[in-house]
């Protein structure tokens, strides 16, 4: 079951343009990786690398510096996330790049070995910077929904331009910012309607909706039924 589990994890990063994944054993043995980790190996496919450790592929000093973090994961079963460490480019010079380890747990919760990714720094803060340039504005669409929306506003909020803005936040988010406060304030009427007993109409205001009947169209549209039926759901399943 393992191996099966760990073979369809592989087979998603297979996917992922940019992002190399490996997988280890306790004693350091690599048991899994997708082909874009085995070729910054240096093997042309997955299964010339497994069996082999990092010392047998890396200088020792880069070894030991995996081994280390390896260990303390396996002795804290906590992970390692976004950790900024020296690894082998395409060309084989040390660079910087950002690695995410987490322990596999055996059916006892006991870490039986790794997992992790591996991605270029450059490229992860080129992916994360739409998303700090717009994160102070993303904030303040969710602290006020009952607000109507201000583009020019959040602009500034951000030290952008209105185009500027709006296409940062469209790449951060994949939606326009208008379409964010939608689906923010049908979050918050989601909350309402599990943890509370008001009307719809009292959720509609309390959401920032203009009134019941934008609500129930907006619901609706997101959720695929009305707030009624989504109240009804959650108590026949015990959610509320």
């Amino acid at each position: 079951m393992r191996g099966a589990q760990l073979e369809s994890v592989r087979a998603l990063f297979e996917h992922l343009p940019g992002v190399m994944f490996f997988a280890k054993d306790a004693q350091g043995r690599f048991t899994a990786a997708n082909l874009a980790f085995a070729q910054r190996c240096g093997f042309k496919d997955v299964a010339s690398l497994l069996g082999r450790t990092d010392y047998d592929i890396f200088p020792a000093e880069l070894a030991k510096a995996f081994r280390k973090k390896d260990e303390q994961i396996l002795q804290s079963g906590q992970g390692l996330p976004r950790i900024i460490e020296l690894f082998p480019d395409e060309n084989g010079e040390h660079v910087w790049y950002e690695t995410t380890k987490l322990p596999v747990l055996d059916h006892e919760g006991r870490p039986w070995g790794l997992c992790g990714t591996v991605r270029s720094y450059a490229s992860a803060k080129a992916d994360l910077e739409p998303f700090l340039r717009v994160e102070a504005a993303a904030e303040f669409i969710k602290d006020n929904l009952d607000e109507s929306l201000d583009i020019k506003k959040l602009a500034r909020l951000s030290g952008l331009s209105v185009r500027q803005f709006e296409r940062k936040f469209h790449k951060a988010y994949q939606m326009s910012p208008r379409a964010y406060l939608v689906r923010m304030r049908v979050a918050r009427a989601c909350e309402l309607l599990r943890e509370t007993d008001f009307r719809p109409s009292e959720i509609a205001y309390k959401s920032g909706f203009y009134d019941a009947s934008d609500f129930s169209r907006q619901f609706r549209k997101a959720m695929k039924m009305s707030p009624t039926q989504y109240r009804t759901q959650l108590r026949a399943t015990g959610d509320v």
